[in-house]
């Protein structure tokens, strides 16, 4: 069964990565709110072995070659869908701090131009609120140090999927050693240059799978499973603790190999579930709204959090503190980290969860209806082909 559908009036959509793609988001965001009451094979394949390789390989998969015949095109493009909205949010989030401070909160670095411009790139977690948003950055670097990368390759035709990964896997594990040996802490450019070195192998997986193994993957699931299960078991074995923080570039305790390892091994397995949940959720509205949306809900998600405990601040007010009287405002207005779950209730978390995917749905729905008025005037900002050609 194929995993493409024709929708009307729209373009062939890819089912499957669609599914993997709300997969890897929902991920993310419960991996901030205490898995989000639910577990997704954590035990088996722990979140933080993988949730950052995921989006970045789903990134590599939709890589299209023909980008390469128009280098400056393709990165206003991403320029475009990027950076500037990431920039957007920051200066947005930069005024909220300002705005909130006036009513004791206290999250958050001090706003400054440097906050505001520089820090996105080399840290992007000042502002706390729009912390999803370093994963952009590096991001954007992969997508133009690869386009260059196949660009110089095919001109000296030597464009081959098995020698892009291979330099890949070497570019990140050098960056893994970097992290390694500096224990104190990484900071400023160094900071983004290991996290694009890592990003960089998990989003030539993206490609080499497209371009190499899909056509391959078909061997059945039982087997399939099996030896997916056996790797990773082996890996549990030998690695209590496989997880690892690329936006603080720490945690890389196992070596350089097993961060990959570990990758590879979710990702096949999320691979597959997707595809097996292809007939169920091919219509489903929820999935398409989760799935066209990651941008937002990666960038907005901890403000979602934060929105669903002004919920709570605000009924504890009004009711006097009859209800939720255990709510820590103090904590509250000085943490982004602070959840409060009713009586203590972890199952509260997936109402985080929900709270944290759809508020920033809501927020990219609302700004997709303001902006349609001013849509035709942004598509005529300066294409930077007309003066690089082609």
């Amino acid at each position: 069964m194929s995993h493409k559908i024709k929708r009307k009036d729209k373009d062939t959509i890819n089912v499957r990565f669609k599914i993997l793609s709300a997969i890897s988001i929902i991920i993310i965001v419960s991996g901030h709110c205490y898995h989000g009451g639910i577990e997704l094979c954590y035990n088996w394949f722990p979140p933080y072995s993988f949730n950052i390789a995921l989006p970045v390989f789903i990134s590599g998969y939709f890589y299209n070659k023909k980008h390469q015949e128009n280098i400056c095109a393709y990165i206003w493009k991403r320029t475009k869908r990027l950076l500037i909205p990431a920039y957007l949010w920051n200066i947005f989030y930069g005024l909220l701090i300002l705005f909130l401070g006036l009513f004791g909160f206290t999250i958050g670095q001090k706003v400054s131009w440097y906050n505001m411009f520089i820090m996105p790139f080399v840290d992007g977690e000042a502002f706390q609120y729009n912390l999803g948003s370093w994963f952009v950055y590096p991001l954007f670097v992969v997508c133009v140090v690869n386009v260059l990368f196949r660009r110089l390759l095919k001109l000296i035709r030597c464009d081959n999927e098995f020698f892009v990964l291979a330099v890949y896997l070497a570019v990140g594990m050098f960056g893994i050693n970097i992290a390694i040996t500096n224990s104190t802490g990484i900071t400023g450019l160094l900071r983004l240059a290991v996290r694009v070195m890592f990003f960089l192998p998990c989003y030539g997986f993206g490609q080499f799978y497209r371009g190499v193994l899909e056509k391959h993957d078909t061997l059945g699931n039982v087997p399939y499973f099996a030896i997916i299960f056996a790797i990773q078991l082996v890996l549990l074995n030998l690695y209590k603790k496989p997880e690892y923080t690329p936006s603080s570039c720490s945690g890389f305790e196992n070596g350089v190999v097993v961060p990959y390892i570990s990758a590879i091994t979710a990702i096949a397995f999320w691979l597959r579930v997707s595809k097996l949940l292809v007939p169920i959720l091919k219509d489903s509205k929820i999935l398409y709204l989760i799935a066209d949306n990651t941008y937002s809900i990666m960038i907005n998600h901890l403000a979602g959090f934060m929105s669903l405990k002004f919920v709570f601040f605000a009924i504890q007010q009004l009711s006097q503190n009859t209800l939720f009287s255990d709510f820590n405002a103090v904590q509250f207005k000085s943490t982004v980290w602070y959840y409060y779950l009713p009586n203590g209730l972890k199952q509260w978390a997936f109402v985080y969860l929900v709270w944290g995917i759809f508020i920033p749905i809501l927020i990219s729905l609302g700004l997709n209806k303001l902006k349609q008025p001013f849509s035709k005037l942004y598509e005529k900002l300066p294409k930077l082909s007309t003066f690089c050609g082609r």
